[in-house]
C-alpha cells in the first residue's frame, strides 16, 4: 500500500525528481543521507540539486560546506537553478539562500561545523546542511601521515567526524532540517593507500613502531565501502551509491534505508539540470550479478581518466559564507 504523499512530505523533503522520490522518498527531515561514489560520479551535482530545490521552495536557508575543490561557486548554482526550471527573476533569491563555506583542512571543517554553523542556526531558519565531502580531509591527512603515526591520526580524525555528525544531527532534529553527506568509494582510496604507504607501513610494523592490523580502521571504512566510518553509516537514514557508467550514464543504488527496500536502483544521467532519470527509467531490484557488472563498467570508465595529483584543488584562503540576507 502506497504511503499518502502528504504523510511522506512530513518526514522527507522532495528531491525534485519524481523517480528518485519513488526510490528513497526524498531527503530525510531530522535525518542524514549519505551519498557516495567514485570520482565524477555526480555526488556534488546531486547535493547542489538538493540545495537549489530547498532554496527555491523558500523552505529556509541552506548551509553548504565545500571541502574539496572550491568549485562550488555562484555561477554553477545559478546555471543549475535555471536548468532546473527556476525563473530568472528568482535566481538571486535562490543564490542568497545558499550559504557556501570552504574548508581547506580538517581543523577548518571542524570549526565551521561546530562554531560557524552554530551561529548560522541561531540567525537563520536552516532547512538543509550539505557537507561535500565528509571524507576529503580525512583521506588527505591519513595519506600524508608518517607511517608510525597513521593509526593515531586516523583514530583522532574519526573522533572528529563522529562529533561533527552528532552536532549536525542535533541541529537537524531541533529544526526539522535535512543533512546530506557526500563521500568517496573506499576501493580507490584503499588502492591509493596501498600504493603510497604499504611498503613504508610494513617496514615500520617490522620495527615495532606502528601497529596497523586493519586497513579499514586506518581508512575509516570499517568494513563498509565508503570513507567516513561505521558511525556515520549507522546514523544515516539513507545510504546510496552512485555508480559511474559510460558517457553520462549513472546508476543510483539504495544500499540501506530505514523505511524503503534496500538494493533498489535507478538508471540516471548527468544533464544540465543535474542528475535525472534516463527516459522511462523506474526503480529496479539490484542483484549480485548486476553489481558485479556495474563494478566492471565503472572500473573501465575510471581507468580512462588521466591521474592527476590533487585534481581540481587550488590552494586558497578560507572564505566567509557567500549567502546574503
Amino acid at each position: 500500500m502506497a504511503v499518502p504523499e502528504h504523510l511522506v512530505r512530513q518526514h522527507y523533503r522532495t528531491t525534485g525528481v519524481q523517480a528518485l522520490d519513488k526510490l528513497i522518498y526524498g531527503w530525510p527531515r531530522r535525518g542524514l543521507a549519505l551519498i557516495y561514489g567514485s570520482q565524477k560520479a555526480g555526488k556534488t551535482t546531486l547535493a547542489l540539486q538538493a540545495a537549489v530545490q530547498v532554496a527555491a521552495s523558500e523552505e529556509g536557508r541552506v548551509l553548504l560546506l565545500d571541502t574539496e575543490s572550491g568549485g562550488i561557486g555562484e555561477l554553477r548554482i545559478e546555471s543549475l537553478a535555471l536548468a532546473m526550471g527556476v525563473k530568472e527573476d528568482l535566481i538571486s533569491m535562490v543564490r542568497s539562500r545558499i550559504n557556501i563555506y570552504q574548508a581547506n583542512e580538517m581543523s577548518e571543517q571542524h570549526d565551521i561545523i561546530m562554531d560557524e554553523f552554530d551561529m548560522a542556526v541561531k540567525q537563520y531558519d536552516v532547512s538543509l546542511f550539505v557537507i561535500d565531502s565528509i571524507s576529503w580531509h580525512y583521506h588527505q591527512r591519513v595519506m600524508n601521515a608518517p607511517a608510525e603515526h597513521v593509526g593515531s591520526v586516523a583514530r583522532e580524525l574519526i573522533g572528529k567526524l563522529e562529533l561533527q555528525t552528532k552536532t549536525l544531527l542535533k541541529y537537524a532534529r531541533d529544526s526539522g532540517a535535512s543533512v546530506i553527506f557526500t563521500s568517496w568509494s573506499a576501493s580507490k582510496a584503499k588502492k591509493a593507500f596501498e600504493d603510497h604507504q604499504r611498503r613504508e607501513m610494513e617496514k615500520a610494523a617490522k620495527k615495532g613502531t606502528v601497529d596497523v592490523r586493519d586497513l579499514d580502521v586506518v581508512l575509516g571504512t570499517y568494513g563498509e565501502d565508503y570513507i567516513g566510518g561505521r558511525f556515520v553509516g549507522y546514523l544515516a537514514k539513507v545510504i546510496a551509491r552512485i555508480w559511474r557508467l559510460q558517457a553520462n550514464r549513472r546508476f543510483f543504488v539504495v544500499e540501506a534505508h530505514r523505511e524503503k527496500p534496500d538494493n533498489m536502483g535507478l538508471y540516471m544521467q548527468i544533464t544540465e539540470a543535474g542528475l535525472q532519470p534516463l527516459p522511462g527509467a523506474e526503480p529496479i531490484p539490484v542483484e549480485r550479478e548486476m553489481l558485479r557488472r556495474l563494478l566492471q563498467e565503472e572500473e573501465a570508465v575510471v581507468s580512462q581518466d588521466t591521474p592527476r595529483s590533487g585534481e581540481g584543488r587550488q590552494p586558497s584562503a578560507r572564505r566567509a559564507p557567500r549567502g546574503k540576507d
